[in-house]
């Protein structure tokens, strides 16, 4: 999911869990997890739809706040 459509979308209250976790692929990474109600989980992306993916945990959590959450779940 864009971070666009994620501003919108968590706006409406539409996210019920928000997780940060280690990058699958590679490990030095982080990505986010968005977790809709009703049980469906999107990964946050770029607005090019790439996966957003950074080993900096300051760079995740800024685009996050600018999203407008407030709390996250952080995996490691």
């Amino acid at each position: 999911m864009r971070i666009s459509d994620a501003k919108i979308m968590h706006a409406d209250g539409g996210f019920g869990l928000l997780e940060i976790r280690k990058n699958p692929s590679n490990i030095a990474q982080y990505i986010v997890l968005l977790h809709k109600h009703d049980g469906k989980s999107f990964m946050l992306a770029n607005e090019d739809n790439t996966v957003l993916a950074s080993p900096d945990l300051g760079h995740i959590v800024s685009i996050l706040k600018d999203i407008g959450f407030k709390q996250a779940g952080l995996f490691f």
